[in-house]
């Protein structure tokens, strides 16, 4: 299979463009790209696959990377083709138009269904647009200077299909031998109208007159008017605040589901939350302030419920349960530290009850497996600030430095650490799994949640222990965070820590 590649780029003296094919689980091949006429430049490759992912760089004479595309190129091949002309144009990473990877167009457009494209022998043409529209009402359309195009008719442009997520494409035969100018158009299927034209000049294309050559028009992006592009409305909140009395005193990742049901109810579009690393450091109040976390990765142990473990509680237990969720759910404020002992408390009487069947759970070992870059030296942290009861390891009697031989030991079953590296390993994993839960229900329902983090670490944390070397901003709890929140033209919120 023959596939000829076109793409307009602006090269200074010296430089040149090249692709770059990426195979799975093969070696990227590398093609280097000629420069044709009218701005375009070319290249030739054998290809025998029905799709490819591809992008284009821009190097320097002696073969250096000055600039490469952000998002890959991804295209599908008809099977009744052997030669394929491409017509491409550089994905510029800055275009606003450019989050068809953004989770946000899954989770709006969650009940999509690709359509099918018929594309025929005598087809010449394939346009295909990347165009992320979230008002289920409208489509894209195409229409040109040729007849077959409509000759610029909005009663007769051509409707694409939606192939995949914000990807439009439909195959034509334009039989005409001349220099084709198209644009694409938003039509309203309720008003059964093109209610806009995209922006900017026209756009073009050659004929092709071969009956065995399919040209592939791929542009990149749909020129989108300021209003039709994505606008939604949303709510910032911490999760600790979320307090229900299916909680312990304090909001949970399971009471993420009823603030999505809200949300859904009154047409919000996003939840924000505050960061929700784990911050423990010395059990006490002032490790509920979220912006001193101790890991980068791990989940913080406060929010976990206790009655969605994989394991009840041990029954002679349950009594004493009840009753201080009551009390702590009846209090005004949250107590964090009755709350954090609490269920440490349970937690650990849960997993020492469970502890066989723990240690066999395939998905368990599993997250272990997948993890372990972070989840082991998190476990062995979390074990030697419990054992001396302070989490600057400079006061350490043991493994101040760290060095991931020495702990690796922590997570054999001879070690007299395994049973405690485990269960925060274990309580890591049912984080994992509660927090996975919430936010699978939250996307079903179409809404989308963005996260929060702090500039800088904590100087008493995991990553500092791990990677002194890359702890440049550090974050000390004593200087506590800049009370300031400028707000940028966008509306995001931007937290100042100083460098120190």
């Amino acid at each position: 299979m023959k596939l000829y590649f076109n793409v307009g780029y602006s090269a200074k003296v010296g430089e040149k463009l090249q692709l770059i094919i990426n195979d799975e689980g093969a070696v990227h091949q590398t093609h280097a790209m000629f420069y044709g006429e009218n701005g375009l430049w070319k290249c030739e490759v054998d290809y025998f696959s029905k799709s490819i992912s591809y992008q284009y760089q821009l190097v320097d004479e002696r073969g250096n990377l000055l600039r490469e595309e952000f998002v890959p190129h991804h295209l599908n091949f008809p099977h009744n083709y052997k030669e394929f002309v491409i017509f491409d144009e550089w994905n510029n990473k800055n275009f606003p138009e450019n989050y068809l990877n953004n989770k946000i167009l899954h989770n709006k457009l969650n009940t999509f269904k690709p359509e099918k494209l018929s594309v025929l022998k005598k087809h010449t043409h394939l346009f295909r647009i990347e165009a992320p529209v979230y008002n289920p009402n409208w489509k894209i359309v195409v229409f040109g200077s040729t007849a077959s195009l409509g000759n610029w008719d909005y009663e007769k442009a051509i409707h694409l299909s939606q192939t995949d997520f914000g990807i439009w494409e439909t195959s034509l035969e334009i039989p005409e031998n001349e220099y084709i100018q198209f644009k694409y158009c938003l039509y309203d299927s309720e008003v059964g109208k093109v209610i806009d034209v995209e922006t900017g000049e026209n756009r073009f294309t050659v004929p092709n007159q071969s009956k065995d050559i399919l040209q592939i028009v791929s542009n990149h992006y749909f020129k989108f008017k300021l209003y039709q592009m994505y606008h939604d409305a949303g709510v910032a909140v911490p999760i600790f605040s979320l307090r229900t009395q299916d909680g312990f005193g304090v909001g949970e990742f399971s009471d993420m589901k009823k603030l999505a049901d809200w949300a859904k109810e009154t047409n919000l579009g996003i939840i924000q939350i505050l960061p929700i690393n784990d911050t423990t450091a010395n059990y006490t109040w002032t490790d509920s302030y979220p912006y001193a976390a101790v890991s980068v990765y791990a989940l913080h142990p406060q929010y976990i419920s206790l009655e969605n473990l994989d394991f009840d509680l041990p029954k002679d237990l349950i009594e004493e349960y009840q009753v201080e969720k009551s009390d702590l759910n009846s209090l005004e404020l949250i107590d964090y530290e009755k709350m954090i002992s609490g269920k440490w408390k349970y937690l650990k009487a849960v997993f020492i009850e469970g502890k066989d069947k723990i240690y066999k759970d395939r998905n368990f070992k599993k997250f272990i497996k997948d993890n372990e870059l972070w989840l082991v030296p998190y476990s062995a942290f979390c074990v030697l600030r419990d054992k001396y009861k302070t989490p600057n390891f400079n006061e350490w009697k043991t493994h101040k430095k760290y060095i991931a031989g020495k702990i690796a030991p922590f997570f054999t079953a001879k070690s007299k650490d395994y049973d405690a590296s485990m269960l925060h390993a274990w309580v890591q994993y049912q984080l994992h799994k509660q927090l996975k839960d919430a936010i699978d229900y939250t996307h079903n329902l179409g809404i989308s949640v963005k996260g929060d983090l702090p500039i800088g670490i904590y100087r008493h944390s995991v990553e500092a222990w791990t990677e002194p070397e890359l702890s440049e901003w550090i974050f000390r709890p004593e200087h506590r965070r800049i009370s300031l929140q400028n707000w940028d033209k966008t509306g995001n919120s931007q937290h100042i820590i100083g460098k120190l």
